[in-house]
């Protein structure tokens, strides 16, 4: 079965276009792959109190969601560079047997060491699979399908978005935290099942004369991008403004060092293209990169403002911000259909600055104590996201040659998840700096001072959404 057939489909409704020519499996295959993380990022964190009641360990509760992060990035980062050597399947089989090995090992748990080796190992999977998708799409569809791939991607996070907590209360009410762990076990079964009889094991075999030493140099690489992406995570960990600041910038700088080694590797796990100032490739990670940074703070402080300012129960305020996924999905459903280059361009400039518009209306709700402002900020979020996002994706995925393909795919999860780590950092020195949230305090914001301060976070990340906004403006014209 060729599920990449090109049939003259363009003209059809999304999911069809989906389902036609045997495509179904394939669909499958991205439902359940980024299905399981968006849910797991969901969960983890809902289930946070509960672990540290039965486990322990306070004070280490930060390694239970960084190490996953971690594994993820490190995951994602090699993904492309291996799938075009060794192939797709293994690296799904692998994956998902990583995925299942950490889900058991987390859900069975007896203290909190053995549950941070489970997360780690669910963070390599995750992480991997995720990436393994994004490489699989020029791989399993047409290209007129990708603006429906990514639209039905959406549509995932904001059914996680919207059940995530839900689910969460639910299995932690009527049996434990574990549930959520050991649920996990059946879904990776059946992406094992799938990695096997569906997924193509073909390579590309761009690197076969790599000398050794360049092979080792990977090692390296990795361990110095571990080194940043916790630095830069521990930035939530720490109270004293200068120790924010050292390890931010200390964190941003083994990053820079890590892009320069790598961009003179013969075996590179960035594209040779990313973050250059001209071009789709260089401009599209730019413009990624950027806007995940800038909505950091949202994803940090959205709840909090919610409960701490506008009296919010907990519940609520998880879905005043599920506004930016439910709106997204209608977005990227809506412009699905587009296939003319030239308007896909127009609307990554206009997603990006719905994205500027919706950071700027936080900031407004802020000074204003508004809540339907900020619910309104949501959704100019959510629909920046949705009309911009597929399209953005599908200009990196095709900006380059097939011996490209693969590792410009597979960078786009770990280039958003660095940003939203970054993001999250520089938003934590920024308000530890303005009083818009004090270390150490009981609530993660300030009520008092909330509508001098706040603002000055928000209008700072919507600076780096403009410069974003800018770069989406500066890039050429898909093809």
């Amino acid at each position: 079965m060729t599920l990449s057939t090109l049939t003259n489909t363009a003209s059809l409704s999304p999911i069809k276009t989906l389902t036609t020519d045997g495509r179904w499996l394939a669909s499958l295959i991205m439902v359940l792959g980024v299905g399981s993380a968006s849910m797991n990022n969901f969960l983890s964190s809902a289930i946070m109190p509960d672990i540290i009641r039965d486990l322990g360990g306070q004070q280490r509760a930060f390694w239970v969601l960084s190490l996953f992060q971690v594994g993820s990035v490190l995951a994602g980062t090699v993904t492309g560079t291996l799938k075009a050597r060794i192939g797709a399947r293994p690296l799904f089989i692998a994956a998902a047997l990583s995925f299942l090995a950490g889900s058991f090992i987390g859900g069975a748990a007896s203290s909190l060491e053995y549950l941070l080796l489970g997360r780690m190992l669910q963070g390599l999977g995750e992480g991997m699979i995720v990436s393994l998708c994004y490489t699989l799409i020029s791989d399993l569809y047409p290209k007129h399908a990708v603006a429906s791939v990514f639209a039905l991607l959406s549509g995932v996070w904001a059914v996680s978005a919207g059940i995530g907590p839900l689910t969460a209360g639910v299995l932690t009410q009527s049996w434990s935290w574990r549930a959520v762990f050991y649920a996990n076990i059946p879904l990776a079964l059946i992406l094992l099942i799938l990695a096997i009889t569906v997924i193509p094991s073909t390579t590309r075999n761009t690197e076969a004369t790599a000398r050794s030493s360049d092979k080792l140099s990977m090692f390296p690489r990795l361990g110095l991008l571990a080194i940043a992406i916790l630095l830069i995570a521990y930035v939530g960990e720490l109270r004293s403004l200068s120790h924010i600041a050292g390890a931010l910038f200390s964190g941003l700088f083994l990053l820079f060092v890590v892009a320069r080694w790598d961009k003179q590797s013969a075996i590179p796990f960035i594209p040779r293209s990313a973050f250059k100032f001209s071009g789709i490739l260089g401009l599209g990670m730019w413009v990624t990169l950027l806007l995940s940074i800038s909505s950091a703070a949202r994803g940090i402080y959205g709840a909090a403002m919610g409960q701490v300012l506008w009296g919010l129960t907990v519940t609520q305020a998880s879905y005043a911000m599920a506004i930016t996924a439910f709106t997204w999905t209608i977005a990227a459903w809506t412009v699905a259909r587009v296939q003319t280059p030239g308007t896909q361009a127009n609307l990554i400039r206009l997603g990006a600055l719905s994205i500027t518009t919706g950071i700027l209306l936080s900031a407004a709700s802020l000074h204003f104590l508004s809540l339907w402002i900020f619910l309104l900020s949501c959704a100019f979020v959510g629909l920046g996201f949705g009309m911009s996002s597929q399209f953005l994706k599908r200009a990196i995925i095709y900006a380059e040659t097939e011996e490209e393909r693969d590792r410009a795919s597979g960078f786009i999860g770990p280039i958003q998840s660095a940003g939203i780590t970054i993001g999250a950092a520089f938003a934590g020195l920024l308000a530890g700096l303005s009083g818009f949230s004090v270390p150490g305090a009981k609530d993660l914001i300030t009520a008092q001072t909330a509508s001098q301060t706040g603002p000055l976070v928000f209008l700072f990340m919507a600076t780096i959404a403009g410069l974003a906004t800018l770069a989406a403006f500066k890039m050429p014209r898909m093809k």
